[in-house]
């Protein structure tokens, strides 16, 4: 298991400002991911993240937890198979269903509700990578700028250098892609 401290920066962007900052960083890698975001009254108590992630034909599960003023990820490469299975509420077995095992959450009562599809544009800085995203959910369209980062400091003086030119009001992190996912689905359900 993959585990590390996730330090990121991230605002909502309008298409406009999304374009206009893709142009100034022309050298970047881009790809299409699908998050599958898992649902349970002890996730959402605890302030978990439950996911598993598609890209190019790979799959991971996360776990993400809150970790003073920033989360702490844990990733597991998966297969096609666990990933079915554990949709299907089939049992699979890695250190991630160890660990919410442990935390008490039953795996059967897991949902999975809903997914969020990324068309991802990376770009790699010195400070940490730069992520444009196109996301796509439940009838929704947003664009979003992350800049996850090696140093809390560092990063955040990079991240305040990259959105200045367009004028962006940074307070506070923007909702999570899965947070901006529930509410709409919540939205849609009534």
């Amino acid at each position: 298991m993959n585990k590390q401290i996730e330090i990121e920066y991230k605002i909502l962007l309008t298409e406009n400002i999304f374009n206009d900052i893709l142009k100034h960083y022309p050298n970047h890698n881009d790809y299409i991911q699908t998050n599958y975001y898992f649902t349970h009254p002890l996730l959402q108590q605890k302030k978990y993240m439950l996911r598993i992630r598609e890209k190019n034909n790979t799959f991971e599960m996360t776990l993400k937890k809150p970790l003073k003023n920033h989360r702490l990820e844990m990733n597991v490469d998966i297969s096609q198979k666990d990933k079915d299975d554990f949709i299907q509420h089939l049992p699979i077995q890695n250190e991630i269903i160890d660990i919410l095992k442990q935390e008490g959450i039953d795996i059967k009562e897991l949902q999975q509700q809903f997914s969020l599809t990324t068309h991802r544009y990376d770009i790699i800085l010195d400070e940490g990578v730069l992520s444009l995203d196109d996301n796509t959910y439940l009838n929704q369209h947003d664009y979003e700028l992350e800049f996850e980062c090696y140093d809390e400091t560092v990063g955040f003086q990079k991240f305040l250098e990259i959105i200045k030119p367009y004028h962006l009001d940074y307070q506070q992190n923007c909702m999570s892609k899965v947070q901006r996912a529930l509410k709409a689905y919540h939205e849609n359900d009534k």
